[in-house]
């Protein structure tokens, strides 16, 4: 049944590292805020997403281990210690690039685009990476890796392993409650899913939504961004034009995620002993099909 009007509520964080998705054997729970220098660890045949700033999305590898060596949305740093990891980022500036390092490498992600990172290599699958601390820039469809004090590049390698495979069906779902959201809703400015509070301070004017039958936060753009996998999302212009209504402010601790419908454990799409919910004809349509730009 619609509802006739849902107040929509803003979750204002100033922090990076909130866990999204939680799949297997993994340190920390969802919707957890982890704090810098706390290890996130994940198991065999387990992977983790966590929030960056609006619009950018930290995949871990299994048998991975990454910390935040800051978590401040001007000056997010991350650190992987063991294994792999991606990052997806829809929107990027000055103000907010990504620092990574792995191993003896370190780079700040300068662009949008799909980033691979294990043993003190950056992949760049798409956007552009500067060598921290240099005017080095590395373009899509290459890699950088640290040996000895040097800097090797060569060709980028096109993976096709578990990490992107899992990484690709996150950019899936994550579309598909976006889409959810945009749609879901009557002429009367509601929702049928519940309230969907919007999350993250808006340096860029991207946000993130809660999205109650996914169970954690999708990605609303400035602009309509369709994802390196091909997915598209649509944006807060789209939103407010249907009628979005902005009303309290409220924190991003544990128990204000209770309140909005969030689940204290698992997770609401993918997880072992979870179903996924039924999206009828018309939302494949409108999020892509999956199919990837290249």
């Amino acid at each position: 049944m619609f509802v006739a009007f849902l107040l929509m509520q803003f979750i204002i964080s100033t922090k990076a590292g909130l866990v999204n998705y939680v799949d297997g054997q993994v340190n920390v729970h969802l919707h957890e805020q982890v704090p810098a220098g706390t290890p996130i660890q994940t198991g065999p045949h387990s992977h983790v997403e966590l929030l960056l700033n609006p619009g950018s999305f930290l995949r871990l590898d299994e048998n991975s281990t990454v910390v935040f060596d800051s978590v401040e949305l001007t000056n997010i740093a991350v650190r992987l210690i063991e294994g792999a990891a991606l990052i997806e980022t829809a929107e990027i500036n000055k103000e907010t690039r990504i620092r990574v390092t792995t191993g003896n490498l370190k780079v700040l992600i300068a662009s949008p685009g799909l980033y691979r990172f294990s043993d003190d290599t950056a992949s760049v699958l798409d956007g552009k990476v500067l060598i921290d601390g240099s005017s080095r820039a590395i373009k899509k469809g290459r890699e950088i890796t640290s040996v000895g004090g040097n800097y090797l590049e060569n060709a980028a390698i096109r993976f096709s392993d578990g990490l992107d495979l899992w990484s690709r069906q996150r950019s899936s779902d994550l579309a598909r409650a976006n889409a959810m959201a945009y749609h879901e809703r009557p002429p009367s400015n509601g929702y049928t899913f519940g309230g969907y509070p919007l999350w993250g301070v808006l340096p860029l004017g991207s946000t993130w939504l809660y999205s109650p039958p996914f169970g954690g936060f999708t990605f609303i753009p400035v602009r309509t961004y369709r994802s390196y996998y091909g997915y598209r999302f649509f944006p807060l212009s789209g939103f407010v034009q249907h009628g979005l209504s902005v009303g309290r402010t409220v924190s991003t601790s544990r128990s204000s995620s209770r309140t909005v419908g969030a689940p204290t454990r698992g997770s609401a799409i993918g997880s072992s002993g979870t179903s996924r919910p039924s999206y009828g004809g018309r939302m494949g349509g409108h999020v892509g099909g999956g199919h990837g730009r290249r």
